[in-house]
């Protein structure tokens, strides 16, 4: 799902400059002159010779010369303990292909490399970026012979969204790869639209309302994806009404055939369905502390128009306490 949105994503110098402004270090970067990025051939950088899907190289002006990027999308569950191996693959790959083409300079001139992995995994990455660290300790007469180089890592789904910079599309990335609900979503593709307002942003829109239909198509209903325009603007309002509609939704489903039936057992099977969804929504969301505190409170409750807001605050909510704040004060005001 991931490889072809951020290949387009990867193609824009914009989306490049912002990932390399959220994650370069200032003792550096203001040598850095963002407006000269340029996107390189890959096709002999990769494994054996041959580009990864998404990867990318792009080059940028460095003080006197030139800043070489490697762009590495590393989607899968677990870490890949031999990232760093690879990375001094790609740049050494990276440096003969530039030696071929004449572009590598005098030797003590040849341009730094800055390998840039991107990680998408649900579990944290562990593994080691430094090549040295991955070879047995030897003794200080044989150190200086090791192999080194460390990459620079992005974890999305760990890293804190409030630590990158405001207003920078690696944000939304990271915003975007956070997301559990739909609800998180809007938040962020609303805010996304603030963002990318000028016609050369019109790709950018659209790999981004691409990831939308992808990722609110696997948290909710079908429809909902099929129904997503092709622009951000056009999928962001829509997933705007959606969402806000989903609360009625889980009521019509959950709670629907209680009332309809006014049998009390049927009532309880429907109101029990709809504490079961809630519980397991608030789980999704705010994780399974606050979803099992969520259905202790709602254990005995049979107000079906309590449940139904406590739908909705599952939707607004900015946080586990603050739905469990927000229930209790619900609860507060039934009795």
């Amino acid at each position: 799902m991931h490889d072809p949105i951020y290949k387009r994503l990867f193609d824009s110098p914009r989306m490049v400059g912002d990932l390399l402004q959220a994650v370069g270090h200032g003792d550096w970067l203001d040598d850095v002159d963002l407006a000269t990025l340029e996107k390189q051939p890959t096709e002999r950088v990769g494994d054996r010779g041959q580009q990864r899907r998404g990867d990318a190289v792009w080059r940028v002006r460095f003080r006197n010369g030139w800043l070489y990027l490697l762009v590495i999308l590393e989607f899968q569950s677990s870490n890949d303990h031999r990232m760093a191996l690879r990375n001094l693959e790609y740049t050494a790959l990276l440096y003969q292909e530039l030696a071929r083409r004449g572009e590598l300079g005098q030797p003590g001139r040849w341009p730094p490399v800055l390998p840039i992995v991107l990680y998408n995994g649900d579990a944290p990455w562990t593994a080691s970026l430094e090549m040295r660290e991955l070879i047995a300790k030897v003794a200080d007469a044989l150190s200086p012979y090791q192999p080194s180089q460390r990459s620079l890592l992005l974890d999305e789904r760990h890293v804190a969204v409030d630590d990158l910079p405001r207003r920078n599309l690696t944000r939304a990335v990271v915003g975007f790869e956070q997301s559990r609900t739909p609800a998180d979503i809007t938040r962020v593709a609303t805010a996304l639209r603030g963002w990318l307002g000028t016609p050369q942003d019109t790709e950018l829109s659209r790999a981004f309302a691409a990831w939308i239909r992808q990722v609110a198509g696997t948290m909710g209903p079908e429809e909902v994806a099929r129904e997503l325009g092709e622009t951000l603007e056009e999928a962001t309002m829509t997933l705007v009404e959606r969402v806000a509609q989903w609360p009625e939704q889980w009521r019509r489903e959950g709670m629907a055939e209680g009332r309809r039936q006014g049998v009390a057992e049927e009532r309880e099977q429907g109101l029990a369905r709809a504490r079961a969804l809630l519980h397991r929504l608030a789980a999704v969301r705010f994780g399974d502390a606050t979803g099992d505190q969520l259905g202790l409170e709602l254990a005995a409750t049979d107000d079906a128009d309590l449940i139904e807001a406590v739908g909705e605050l599952i939707v607004r909510a900015e946080s586990g306490p603050d739905l469990v704040n927000g229930v209790a004060e619900l609860l507060r005001r039934s009795h």
